[in-house]
């Protein structure tokens, strides 16, 4: 386990973009089927939220054109519907990297680190 977090530590700190994402992946997909549906976006947006704290999150929806939600769940289901390109209810990993990529507010928020990764 500690080789986990070492590992968890190294590549939030120090990986390239794609490569944040794909441990973020790993961490989001809750149940561990390869895939994150709704109710774990939620639940990630809600830990967001609270990890980070509601002003942070806000400073960063607001750089969205038209911004998110101030509701985690309302937030949760816009960043999800954006992500699901396929609209198959739930997110691959492939759908994950790329709507991060594609969106700096999405990257900054779902890799938590307060700052647009580069």
């Amino acid at each position: 386990m500690d080789k986990e977090f070492l590992l968890a530590i190294n590549v939030t700190s120090s990986g390239s973009a794609e490569q944040k994402l794909k441990w973020a992946f790993r961490m989001y997909d809750i149940d561990g089927n390869g895939h994150i549906d709704l109710p774990e976006m939620i639940k990630i947006i809600k830990a967001i939220q609270e990890m980070l704290g509601s002003q942070q999150v806000k400073a960063i929806s607001a750089t969205e054109p038209g911004g998110f939600s101030d509701d985690p769940e309302d937030r949760a289901q816009q960043i999800f519907h954006k992500m699901d390109t396929n609209r198959d209810g739930i997110l691959d990993e492939k759908e994950f990297i790329e709507g991060c990529l594609n969106d700096k507010s999405l990257m900054t928020m779902l890799t938590s680190t307060g700052k647009s990764p580069t």
